[in-house]
């Protein structure tokens, strides 16, 4: 079964093909940005992204990327993507959460004043996120390029045999799809 993990960042997947721009991630088996790189159509049963997307421009690149994936996908493969939860914070900045639960509450140093408003501005420009995303926005992308079955997941819930690799679960939108 071929598994493309893109963004991989610091994490290696055994049994992916671990990929990442960065090439200081030394342990992926490729580097390069994937709006340049090519697979063969129908390469991969499998395609795993996890907070990945919103550092891509939107929504021209955001698009690109999902059609690529689109492609790279055998028929009936499964993507499964991890996105910061913009939905997620917004209501609960609505509802007079501290947003503490994002990062947790020694989440210091990146705060200019530690308050919920400061909080919620980091989650939504840190490390050079282009776009948040909620389900309504990511799943209409989604059925843009072509997928069906687009599911919103909880964490390590997935159509994926053995999948439990999703991080980052306090401030995640997980999403599924086949193609």
């Amino acid at each position: 079964m071929n598994k493309g993990h893109f963004g991989a960042g610091p994490i290696h997947l055994d049994g992916w093909w671990n990929f990442d721009i960065d090439r200081r991630h030394e342990h992926c088996e490729q580097h390069g940005d994937v709006l340049q790189t090519h697979f063969d159509n129908e390469h991969f049963d499998v395609i795993y992204s996890c907070h990945f997307f919103e550092h891509l421009s939107y929504p021209v690149d955001s698009v690109e990327c999902l059609n690529r994936f689109y492609k790279w996908l055998k028929p009936n493969g499964i993507i499964r993507m991890a996105v910061p939860d913009l939905e997620l914070a917004a209501k609960a900045y609505a509802n007079g959460s501290d947003l503490k639960f994002l990062y947790g509450a020694d989440f210091k140093g990146y705060y200019h004043k530690d308050l919920p408003a400061d909080r919620l501005n980091f989650f939504v420009k840190a490390w050079e996120h282009q776009c948040c995303f909620d389900f309504q926005l990511l799943s209409s992308m989604f059925a843009d390029a072509g997928f069906i079955n687009i599911q919103k997941r909880n964490a390590n819930e997935s159509l994926i045999q053995g999948f439990n690799h999703d991080r980052f679960i306090s401030e995640s939108l997980y999403i599924e799809a086949q193609k």
